[in-house]
């Protein structure tokens, strides 16, 4: 059962000031932990985490923006292997890096690969499942109806070091919806525990009268549909509950950020297992 905590309606929208504050309230449960900060950018969160006990690496693209001397900055790119050994750590941070990868499987398969049995990986992304945010995406196909769709003249930067697509900062071009993020972290071995709150958006809290109705309605008539057309086996029922609670989840389509937290339940051979009785099932009713 993923747990959610109602959005609230009054402080800082900005992630700089919503994944620290998550972090303070929990800070107990950091002390001694081995955590990786990838992207760690200027090092603000892993400084913080440094402050509040926790043992930690950082990482980036571009270290040299990394400004605390008394934590060493590794360079990654989250598109190949993290240079680190499996289950190095206890908790993985990925604060507003999703959005920027082209590969979202491959993040997902490789915070798994560094976390120990049991780790936990918070990922933070703009809310691309909010209802302003599916609204915009209706009109422009952009994350915001104000803005142009992502493109290669604004949503794109390299540094003059840059001498590959690898090496280039790309915008906010993959969209990481929170259905989209829970199929590849159940992909990867990973399940999601939490749906941390974030200030709402008004917008999208307008929208939630004349919307909501016609979701819980197309919810429930595409589940009813899947169960009866399939052999309704536990796995699917459950991966079916977990998609409506997700699409009905007020600090999902009104939060103005998606702060999601993952637990580490599988190796990838076990994944892989999973699948191939998948498919023993499909290939066994045809």
């Amino acid at each position: 059962m993923i747990r959610f905590s109602a959005p609230f309606f009054s402080g800082s929208k900005n992630i700089k000031d919503l994944l620290p504050a998550m972090l303070r309230r929990r800070k107990s449960e950091w002390v001694g932990k081995a955590i990786l900060d990838v992207p760690a950018g200027n090092g603000d969160t892993s400084h913080l985490l440094l402050e509040l006990g926790a043992e930690v690496t950082a990482s980036d693209l571009y270290p040299e923006f990394f400004r605390y001397p008394n934590i060493s900055c590794v360079k990654a790119n989250l598109n190949g292997t993290l240079p680190f050994a499996a289950a190095s750590f206890d908790v993985v941070i990925c604060q507003e890096g999703i959005e920027h990868m082209p590969n979202q499987l491959h993040l997902f398969q490789e915070m798994n690969r560094v976390l120990r049995p049991g780790g936990r990986a918070i990922i933070t992304t703009p809310n691309y499942s909010n209802l302003r945010t599916r609204l915009s995406y209706l009109l422009l196909e952009s994350e915001a109806y104000r803005l142009m769709a992502p493109n290669e003249v604004d949503s794109v930067w390299a540094s003059e070091q840059a001498q590959t697509i690898d090496d280039v900062y790309l915008g906010h071009i993959f969209f990481a919806n929170v259905t989209k993020q829970r199929v590849l972290a159940a992909l990867s071995g990973l399940h999601i525990v939490e749906v941390h709150p974030t200030r709402v958006n008004y917008t999208s809290l307008l929208l939630l009268p004349f919307y909501y109705p016609w979701m819980r309605l197309a919810g429930w008539l595409a589940r009813r549909r899947g169960l009866r057309r399939k052999p309704s086996t536990p796995k699917r029922a459950a991966a079916y509950a977990e998609l409506a609670q997700l699409n009905q989840s007020l600090t999902v389509l009104t939060g103005g950020h998606l702060i999601v937290e993952y637990e580490k339940c599988a190796e990838a051979p076990e994944v892989v297992a999973g699948l191939r009785g998948n498919l023993d099932l499909a290939t066994a009713k045809t």
